[in-house]
């Protein structure tokens, strides 16, 4: 496992990275496959530029809101699993530089869609977060239709589809850093009725996720992780 020793962190949202990878690493009930900060893009790691290039090239004028959430680094990423015996619970998160997303990321380099207005839909979606390590066939998406300035973010599952997610990129990055990157997590801010086939295999991890991340980091608030989960059991 590789740490970045950034000196100096030059965005907010880079140091809270940092911190919610520490608080991985240290925790003493986790096997800690991953939890790095990868090289900083240094075509890509001038805020304003990044933003300004989005605006003028992808048509993409992004909210001050969503600029806030910025950070240089190619991905930030964790692979974990509960020391717990018979566990469920397992996190992995990779989050992609945004600039890299929109640029290199296209949902259609994976999957087209099978109709008309899938084909639609996946021609604007960028992969942002995904999961490498276990394969799980599951991503985070920001749909980077031309003029948005808060983009739309989706979650697909092999099992289930895309599904609009009830957060914006903002929003997905406060849940990841809450959640930990717990393997489906994103079926709690999707619609209780899609939560079918792909949703179930995931149950039990989601509930021992609240059974044991409030007690590790009780710094974090999840009530409204457990009453979402409930309305979809």
């Amino acid at each position: 496992m590789t740490v970045n020793n950034e000196e100096e962190f030059r965005y907010p949202f880079e140091e809270r990275c940092a911190r919610v990878l520490q608080e991985i690493r240290e925790t003493a009930e986790f096997d800690v496959h991953r939890a790095q900060l990868d090289e900083i893009v240094y075509l890509f790691d001038v805020r304003e530029t990044v933003f300004e290039e989005l605006a003028e090239e992808d048509g993409l004028p992004l909210s001050r809101r969503v600029q806030e959430y910025f950070f240089r680094y190619g991905a930030v990423e964790a692979a974990w699993r509960s020391r717990r015996p018979d566990t469920a619970l397992v996190g992995e998160f990779k989050l992609h530089h945004i600039m890299s997303a929109v640029a290199n990321k296209r949902m259609t380099k994976f999957w087209k869609g099978e109709n008309e207005a899938e084909r639609a839909l996946y021609n604007d979606l960028r992969i942002i977060d995904d999961t490498p390590q276990t394969g799980s066939g599951r991503m985070a998406l920001l749909r980077a239709a031309p003029g948005v300035t808060d983009p739309e973010v989706w979650f697909f599952d092999m099992r289930q589809g895309a599904m609009r997610m009830e957060l914006d990129y903002p929003g997905y990055l406060e849940a990841l850093l809450v959640t930990k990157g717990v393997i489906g997590w994103q079926y709690l801010y999707c619609e209780p009725e899609l939560c079918g086939e792909g949703f179930i295999p995931l149950e039990d991890g989601l509930s021992e996720m609240l059974d044991v991340l409030p007690r590790l980091f009780p710094d974090h608030d999840y009530t409204d992780l457990r009453v979402r989960l409930e309305e979809r059991l």
